[in-house]
């Protein structure tokens, strides 16, 4: 398979059900998932079909994506699963990220994680693993969370954050 993008007919949007019922039982669901979340020796967890057919062992990563669907499902939110290439376009990893291209080849200049130069018949191109992009966008996020939580707590300190936005001016 070549790393060109795959087309957007691959991506598949789940929404969340109308019926109450079907909603009640998702949460139920959640909630009992929720319980068992409990490590049981080395058993995978297992799937059986509408047809009670006998159940089928279900890898780890098969296991956590569902489970992050039916508890976004919950949460009455549509799902979007999308397939992703392995490796991608410095162009394609800085809109997965929402920077530009510059900003991305500065990230992973950052990172240590520089990108692997692909030679095709027309042009060399870089390309970036998606696992390196995924670890830069999940560093940004925990940075940001630890600048806002050092924000608000010097903002507590300084007794701001009981005024009006219009006395911060």
């Amino acid at each position: 398979m070549d790393n060109a993008s795959l087309p957007a007919a691959d991506a598949r949007t789940f929404l969340p059900d109308d019926d109450p019922r079907t909603r009640a039982a998702i949460v139920d669901l959640v909630g009992e998932l929720g319980r068992q979340q409990q490590p049981v020796g080395h058993r995978p967890a297992l799937l059986t079909g509408p047809d009670g057919a006998s159940p089928l062992p279900l890898p780890a990563q098969v296991h956590e994506a569902l489970l992050q669907i039916v508890e976004v499902l919950s949460q009455v939110l549509a799902v979007t699963v999308a397939p992703q290439h392995m490796t991608m376009s410095t162009y394609e990893a800085a809109n997965l990220l929402g920077v530009s291209r510059s900003t991305m080849l500065r990230l992973l200049g950052n990172s240590g994680l520089p990108p692997e130069r692909v030679k095709s018949r027309s042009a060399a191109h870089r390309q970036v693993r998606l696992e390196d992009v995924l670890a830069i966008r999940e560093n940004r996020r925990v940075e940001r969370r630890r600048l806002l939580t050092e924000l608000t707590t010097d903002s507590v300190d300084a007794g701001m954050y009981d005024k009006r936005a219009d006395e911060f001016k």
